[in-house]
């Protein structure tokens, strides 16, 4: 008996083409996530007070300037943010601003300090 021995790379590479052009049209069909950013991190993106982001969490939700929020721990630390609401927020109250996109969503930096604190 003669074992022939096949070349198997063209198969494995059609497999893996299939594979990956259908793992690809999976995952465009998922919903895409929804990241979450600390009061702190919205401040920095709005480029308002850390209370002045506070306060907007407490306004009634059929305010202008309301501000969805995600309760994560039972303390006002836990408040998160959604980036969605993020959006929809600048959408509501500014126009004729650019509405930011995720990517330029990136905090990285801390603001300087608006007052001198006493030492």
């Amino acid at each position: 008996m003669i074992l022939v021995d096949f070349n198997q790379e063209p198969i494995k590479s059609m497999l893996m083409q299939a594979f990956h052009s259908q793992s690809l049209s999976f995952l465009e069909q998922q919903p895409k996530p929804d990241p979450q950013y600390t009061c702190e991190q919205v401040a920095d993106i709005l480029n308002v007070d850390v209370d002045t982001v506070r306060s907007y969490l407490k306004l009634p939700a059929g305010h202008r300037r309301h501000l969805a929020h995600v309760q994560t721990s039972d303390s006002a630390r836990g408040n998160r943010i959604r980036l969605s609401a993020v959006q929809d927020w600048q959408e509501r109250n500014n126009a004729t601003q650019v509405v930011l996109e995720e990517a330029q969503l990136i905090v990285s930096h801390r603001r300087p300090a608006r007052r001198n604190k006493a030492a």
